[in-house]
């Protein structure tokens, strides 16, 4: 195994190699973070505890993922039996341990978004309670807050949740909150599955902690005792996430419940210039929650941060744009080297315009997910029918694509059959006690589920997943709807995408109930962007990426800090969103207000955010107010170096 010691600065060293129980590593922006948490695990290791002893947790598969890969380079055969994953999919495991603690089976179904909305428009339609849309998402995100404690009581919920909750387990499913909340309960209520998991949990790392919940810490406290080995590595200054339940007390909470906590700070930057850095930093003194580091860079000075004030929305646009093409133009930065982030998404709209007009490739992060892709939903709708019988959800979509001529009515026929017998909707198919004038179309369903229950535990994985395809009639069905041959070529593409990641996950030995609950569990909604462009996206998408240039527009009082934050009394997540914005520039940051907005159909005038004023005078410009700053000067070259840069080329054709 290959030692790498020599290469860590002596905060991190300290970090990596402290034996004393447990462990807070307070990681500023780009101090190295990743590499000290994944060099600790390693450390562990070479010094002869056992992999099956240590578990690693952080919020994202992604990152679960580049952890791993991190680990597996660095330490060969030896990272096999670690445990590193999410919150979530550790819970997962958990309940799969324990099903029948809470009256599952092992091959138990994760339901969110559609599944979720599904199962509780079905309890209160029983219940005669109104079941649209908007009251459905409304109640779900109440229970949610109930089964995270962050509203108290049941606040006439009671009901509702607990046949919720009873049809859940009569589906043999989960929602997320409960890979939380169950193993909560089973640590809680069974002393030997909480012997157990305190042994796999002996060395406990948990990544990026600033964004825990009170439910997480709550498994942590369960799963670490007070002189525990854990270690957490975060940054009170970049909990961001307050609005979906992080705790930053959580950080503050630590010294409390855990003995003797050693805290050691990392400070170096290697991402920033001095300048960024210096700003950054002033502006985050402002919060008085924090445990206090200050950034120092390892880059060297750098220039001075820019701040530009345009009359609207359209000319901050323009001149972002037109700064980036210039950039583009007279250095060797490539179009993914620039990012433009905003407070809010709607902000992306007069960027998008001017960067069309420009001819410059772009793409906003976010936007609709493959996995709320019809196609990809129609096809995820039987493998999960064929992973878990029970799954009546997973039942009503892939029985009604494509369609074969059942109804409404005909659905709630078999659905009264199959309360009335206590089974599935797939058994009731199947069910000779089940007379309907379209048995025959019901029975030919179930008879192909059961056809290809056989081939995937029995043939191989691409033999099981086109039958899916051909038997189902899904890849007629697409070729026939599509409008076009490149709608349909598209379509058939993101099955192959899905076709493809299946085969590689059944070159692992794993099966069709662990490739569908890993799915359930993919958190990371975003698509990577297609090549060279100049990336749009919120401050909270940005978080944990970095690039050369980045420009923050819309830094208005109002807009940034946002209004309802300030109404809410939530500006230091508000400041600390600021800084994770500032923290993302490796070499050049600009900063926008615009003076004029229209709000409502009405235009209003608007006042520079107070955060522009706090990142301090002595490393940044305000361009527009300062004609003769370095930053101005360089501005307007840069511009002309473009002018001359085109003129030569076309002189030259």
């Amino acid at each position: 195994m290959a030692k790498s010691s020599h290469q860590l600065n002596p905060a991190q060293y300290e970090a990596v190699f402290y034996r004393g129980g447990p462990l807070l590593v307070l990681a500023g922006a780009g101090s190295g973070k990743t590499r000290v948490i994944t060099e600790r695990i390693a450390a562990l290791v070479e010094r002869d505890v056992p992999p099956d002893a240590v578990t690693a947790v952080t919020f994202t598969n992604k990152a679960a993922k580049e952890m791993r890969e991190r680990l597996k380079k660095r330490l060969g055969e030896h990272a096999k039996g670690l445990r590193i994953c999410t919150f979530h999919a550790l819970g997962l495991t958990m309940l799969r341990g324990s099903a029948g603690h809470f009256n599952r089976k092992a091959n138990l179904s994760v339901f969110a978004g559609g599944e979720q909305r599904g199962v509780l428009r079905s309890v209160l339609q029983d219940m005669r309670l109104p079941s649209d849309a908007k009251q459905v998402d409304a109640i779900l995100g109440r229970i949610s807050q109930l089964k995270n404690g962050l509203i108290g009581g049941e606040q006439g919920l009671g009901p509702v949740r607990d046949r919720y909750d009873a049809l859940l387990e009569k589906m043999n499913a989960v929602d997320f909150d409960d890979l939380l909340l169950l193993p909560i309960r089973l640590l809680n209520e069974d002393a030997q599955a909480l012997a157990l998991w305190r042994e796999r949990c002996r060395h406990f790392l948990v990544d990026e902690y600033q964004d825990s919940s009170r439910m997480q810490y709550d498994l942590v406290r369960l799963l670490v005792p007070a002189d525990g080995n854990l270690t957490v590595v975060g940054d009170d200054d970049q909990s961001i996430y307050g609005w979906r339940g992080a705790e930053i007390s959580n950080l503050f909470q630590l010294d409390q419940d855990y003995t003797g906590l050693k805290v050691v700070r990392l400070e170096e930057n290697y991402r920033s210039t001095e300048a960024i850095l210096r700003a950054a930093n002033a502006l985050i003194g402002n919060n008085s929650q924090r445990l206090g580091k200050n950034l120092r860079s390892n880059l060297g000075r750098g220039k001075a941060a820019r701040i530009w004030e345009v009359a609207t929305p359209e000319d901050e646009a323009e001149r972002v744009v037109a700064d980036i093409c210039a950039r583009f133009a007279t250095s060797k930065s490539g179009w993914s080297s620039f990012c433009i982030l905003y407070r809010a998404s709607y902000q992306s709209r007069p960027l998008e315009l001017a960067l069309r007009e420009k001819g410059v490739s772009y793409h906003v992060s976010g936007g609709l997910s493959f996995f709320d892709r019809a196609e990809i939903r129609d096809v995820l709708s039987y493998l999960r029918l064929v992973a878990n019988p029970d799954d009546d959800l997973a039942f009503m979509r892939a029985i009604s694509r494509p369609r074969r001529g059942i109804g409404d009515k005909a659905l709630g026929d078999l659905g009264v059959f199959a309360y009335q017998q206590g089974c599935s909707l797939l058994d009731a198919c199947l069910d000779e006690a089940f007379t309907h004038a379209r048995r025959h179309v019901f029975t030919a369903f179930a008879q192909t589920l059961s056809d290809l229950e056989h081939l995937f535990t029995h043939s191989e994985a691409d033999e099981a997943f086109d039958a899916l395809l051909a038997d189902s009639g899904l890849e007629d069905a697409i070729i026939a709807e599509a409008d076009d041959e490149r709608e349909r070529d598209a379509r058939l593409g993101n099955v192959q995408a899905l076709r493809r990641w299946w085969l590689s996950y059944a070159e692992n030995g794993r099966n069709i109930a662990d490739f569908i609950q890993n799915l359930a569990l993919v958190a990371d909604r975003e698509e990577d962007a297609d090549g060279e462009s100049v990336r749009l996206m919120t401050v909270h998408a940005a978080k944990g990426l970095e690039f050369d240039h980045v420009y923050i527009i819309g830094v208005e009082e109002g807009g940034f800090p946002h209004k309802h934050a300030v109404e809410e009394q939530r500006l230091e997540e508000e400041r600390r969103l600021m800084y994770v914005a500032v923290t993302r520039a490796r070499f050049h940051l600009t900063l926008s207000c615009v003076r004029k907005r229209r709000r409502y159909g009405q235009v209003e005038s608007m006042a520079p955010s107070p955060f522009l004023q706090e990142l301090g005078g002595e490393s940044v410009e305000w361009v527009d107010r300062q004609p003769d700053s370095e930053s101005a000067h360089e501005e307007a070259e840069s511009h002309m170096a473009a002018m001359r840069k085109a003129l030569g080329l076309a002189s030259g054709a």
